[in-house]
């Protein structure tokens, strides 16, 4: 015990800031920042312009295909000139974007627009550069750090809808916008330096470099296919029933206060879940653990089916740790299988199927929805849709038996 506290420590002595300067960089980018704040930006737009819920919610599908084009060049960038300059320098051009948006949108289709340029030029300040200084530096306890850095994702969940909330309270949603911007321009100074340090002055950057596949190379496996399936079956399962939770709890006669509540549960967890992964990401075999977590978001989504409020605490708490941990599944399986050398090209195109899928999620489980009914089809696609998922991270697993050598 003593031996792995002192490789732990040893593994993140002089790393601190680096992980720091991740979380808050994760907390304030264009994915924290653009999905938890919409929900609080709907009414006021609402009011203002007459746009339709439907029509305002179509913003993040134009975000998500904005990150689905622009994130794997943004990754092949970030290995070229680093995370540092990519990151800090997407936070800055990302900020005065969203400072200016309330200038020059008049129009639902102009909101679209913005959503979509915010997206491209945001992009930097996704995971896909935000997290591979973290899973390129770390190795022995590379879980735990992705877990602890991906917290400040986690954390958004509950800072930026009570900001919005506030802020649009009290100084209208204008102001709101800019006060976002304000919190990615802290952020951009605080990566850079957190980055730069560790880049600079840790020698395992560049003996390691050169450790791994190709981005090619990697398109020329089985596991990167598999990984990419893996993605879009897991976004395409979870994204929805969490957008959906609380209309879902309402329509079985909970009130408003009540689901809210529940659904709030989901963040908790969330945080709680990328610690959990994390620590076991480090000690039991990464396509095991990604199974277990899948298979029990599923659980969660086929509880809540069949028994509705009865066990809805216990359904969301197993979605809360799914919600929290499926970036760290993606950034984690990426830099076992496929190295360091392109890590942030091939990191770059999981994230964004994954970003796709989860912009389209909710769309899709809204449809069924009113196509049946009820969300007893929609569910039930979604449980099977992660229950997909598990099997191929099973699949990743036997690949990766069958070809040893594509493991870093």
């Amino acid at each position: 015990m003593d031996n792995l506290n002192s490789e732990k420590e040893s593994e993140f002595r002089g790393r601190k800031l680096l992980i720091f300067a991740s979380a808050l960089g994760l907390s304030t980018g264009v994915t924290a920042t653009m999905f938890y704040s919409l929900g609080a930006f709907i009414p006021p737009l609402e009011r203002e312009f007459g746009w339709d819920r439907g029509n305002i919610s179509l913003a993040v599908t134009f975000l998500t295909v904005g990150l689905f084009l622009s994130g794997p060049f943004v990754g092949k960038l970030c290995d070229v000139i680093g995370a540092a300059k990519v990151g800090a320098l997407s936070l800055l051009f990302y900020a005065v974007v969203i400072a200016t948006l309330p200038i020059y949108v008049e129009s639902i289709l102009v909101f679209w627009v913005v959503y979509f340029l915010i997206a491209v030029i945001g992009a930097g300040s996704t995971p896909i550069v935000l997290v591979r200084p973290v899973s390129t530096l770390f190795d022995k306890h590379r879980g735990l750090a992705l877990g602890i850095a991906l917290t400040g994702a986690g954390l958004a969940g509950f800072w930026v809808p009570n900001l919005v909330s506030y802020v649009t309270a009290s100084a209208g949603w204008r102001a709101a916008y800019v006060m976002l911007a304000a919190t990615a321009l802290v952020a951009a100074p605080v990566v850079w330096i957190g980055f730069r340090h560790a880049e600079t002055g840790q020698s395992v950057v560049q003996s390691n470099v050169s450790t791994g596949l190709s981005a090619k190379e990697a398109r020329g496996t089985l596991i990167y296919w598999l990984m990419t399936l893996m993605a879009l079956s897991m976004a395409l399962g979870i994204a929805g029933v969490v957008v959906h939770l609380i209309p879902f709890l309402t329509d079985l006669g909970d009130s408003a206060a009540n689901a809210a509540q529940t659904a709030s549960i989901i963040g908790l967890s969330s945080v709680v879940g990328r610690i959990a992964v994390g620590l076991m990401l480090d000690r039991f075999g990464a396509t095991t653990v990604s199974m277990a977590i899948l298979t029990l978001a599923a659980i969660g989504i086929v509880l809540l089916w069949l028994t509705g409020l009865q066990f809805a605490i216990i359904a969301v708490i197993f979605l809360g740790f799914a919600a929290g941990a499926e970036i760290d599944l993606l950034a984690y399986l990426t830099a076992r299988f496929f190295g360091r050398r392109s890590y942030g090209a091939i990191y770059g195109w999981q994230y964004s199927v994954f970003a796709l899928g989860y912009g389209f999620s909710p769309f899709l489980v809204g449809r069924l929805r009113d196509y049946f009914g009820s969300y007893d089809i929609p569910f039930l696609a979604s449980a099977t849709s992660m229950l997909i998922a598990a099997a191929v991270a099973l699949m990743i697993g036997r690949a990766h038996r069958g070809n040893p050598e594509h493991a870093h």
